[in-house]
């Protein structure tokens, strides 16, 4: 991936460079800017999931039409309304569940997958250190959460997003041998910093593209309060919302 052409980049600059300047009195300013350039690189590249940095992640669909996904539910309070206004509107969308919220609400995973929407992988934990766990204590993570919801609905999810769009080495490896889809997005709704549901219907219409992957959270009330514009908004424009499996031509599931 990219992270492997820049680091062979870097330790070949930083070589030749070492060579070229060691005579002169500019050597450790050059390798400094090349060992800065590179941690700046890779520091972009783990923060920003579209980057494919890493490993290859999913951020646009392939058809004329866009995907509605949800993070860090399932939330008993919030994720209901959310469901009450899809099933209105008939519109499917995917949720990516926190494996520690789905186990203590299983029965809103089975709503999920009854009501026709797609459940996803977001981690176990959803640990806002989980960037930094190691291989072997991140598998058993992404592992747990596929358990619970396995048990859940009778499906072994394959699309995973992980939490806060960091990647690393990592996440590449254990996704690789677990043979899950990375899925990122395309529009990010902002939701979790809006102060009113206009922030969020504003920000999703003026930035709305064909192929779009759209990023929200049912564990948000402004979110929920602002579902219905926002699809009533992509009917009156045209857009089509499909599931994200159909926008991104993958199979959700891993048969049993």
């Amino acid at each position: 991936m990219k992270h492997n052409i820049t680091t062979f980049a870097a330790i070949t600059a930083f070589a030749l460079c070492g060579i070229i300047f060691w005579e002169t009195g500019f050597v450790w300013a050059v390798l400094a800017v090349i060992f800065i350039a590179y941690l700046a690189a890779t520091s972009y590249g783990s923060f920003k999931i579209q980057a494919n940095y890493f490993l290859k992640s999913i951020n646009k669909g392939q058809r004329k039409s866009i995907a509605l996904t949800f993070d860090d539910g399932p939330d008993p309070d919030t994720t209901p309304a959310i469901l009450e206004t899809l099933k209105q509107k008939n519109v499917k969308a995917t949720f990516f569940v926190i494996g520690k919220k789905a186990e203590k609400y299983p029965e809103l995973l089975r709503q999920i997958d009854e009501e026709g929407h797609i459940v996803g992988n977001h981690s176990y934990s959803h640990h806002y250190l989980i960037a930094f766990f190691s291989t072997e204590k991140l598998r058993k993570d992404i592992v747990r959460c596929n358990g619970i919801i396995t048990e859940a609905i009778g499906k072994p999810p394959r699309f995973f997003r992980p939490p806060f769009g960091v990647t690393n080495p990592r996440y590449a490896t254990v996704l690789k041998e677990l043979q899950l889809d990375c899925i990122g997005w395309s529009l990010r709704s902002f939701d979790t910093k809006a102060k009113n549901k206009y922030q969020i219907i504003n920000k999703i219409i003026s930035k709305l593209k064909s192929r779009d992957i759209v990023l929200l959270h049912d564990n948000l009330r402004v979110t929920a309060d602002s579902l219905e514009d926002v699809i009533e908004h992509c009917l009156q424009k045209g857009v089509k919302i499909e599931p994200l499996s159909r926008l991104i031509q993958k199979e959700p599931y891993d048969k049993i």
